[in-house]
């Protein structure tokens, strides 16, 4: 496996926007909770491995998102189980959760905590009422909106560089000043960036932008990409 490093950075300086496009390695977790969760997810998506997980090449897999991360030379690892991902995370690492919604309250604590410490990226998809309250404390979760293409709206170089993309689901709100919202639906954001600390929470109301038949859709692989590798000054270019 390949490691992908970046220069040592002082975090306590670093806006939002900056914190956004720093070079890290992804390691993209799925995270398969409990053994309800297991039956769950398998039954539902229909395919061996489960819903967003990277190994499958079937519609609702994210087998194309990891080989388009590989070709750029990102590590992506899966973890079968919440310990297992917790233990990988770091300053130089992006942890996605399938499925937050999932975790008991004890687990969510125990994994904001971890996420917390690391001074890496947490990427949430579709956090709803039952989890972002904890893992994003003054985050709230909104009435969902249909997955449609929408434009960035905000000053995030790679949503910006992606243009529009595929996203829907929860929309999200917050009191905090160290955050920057994106891809608007009735006027709340659909894409969250929030700042904690030395590291970064990013709130994304549906994951369907990462499926395999979504994918080469509109800006979407453009937004996995760029947000995962930092391929982009802060400035957001175009």
């Amino acid at each position: 496996m390949t490691e992908v490093t970046a220069a040592p950075t002082t975090s306590a300086s670093l806006s939002p926007r900056q914190i956004w496009s720093r070079t890290r390695g992804l390691l993209l977790a799925l995270l398969v909770l409990l053994a309800a969760g297991i039956s769950l997810a398998s039954v539902r998506s229909g395919d061996q491995h489960g819903r967003l997980d990277p190994r499958s090449a079937d519609r609702y897999g994210s087998r194309a998102v990891a080989e388009l991360l590989k070709d750029h030379g990102v590590s992506v690892h899966v973890a079968t189980t919440l310990d297992e991902a917790t233990a990988q995370v770091g300053p130089e690492t992006t942890l996605l959760v399938a499925s937050p919604d999932l975790l008991t309250p004890r687990r969510q604590s125990e994994l904001r905590a971890t996420t917390d410490r690391s001074a890496g990226r947490t990427v949430l998809l579709a956090a709803g009422p039952p989890s972002v309250g904890t893992l994003v404390p003054g985050v709230r979760a909104e009435s969902e909106q249909p997955v449609a293409t929408r434009s960035p709206q905000c000053s995030l170089p790679a949503a910006r560089n992606a243009g529009d993309v595929e996203t829907g689901g929860f929309r999200y709100t917050s009191d905090s000043l160290d955050t920057v919202g994106c891809f608007p639906g009735e006027g709340r954001p659909t894409l969250l960036l929030v700042e904690h600390g030395a590291g970064d929470t990013v709130l994304l109301g549906s994951p369907d932008l990462l499926y395999n038949e979504r994918l080469g859709n509109q800006g979407n692989a453009s937004l996995a990409l760029l947000s995962a590798t930092g391929e982009m000054d802060t400035t957001g270019g175009g």
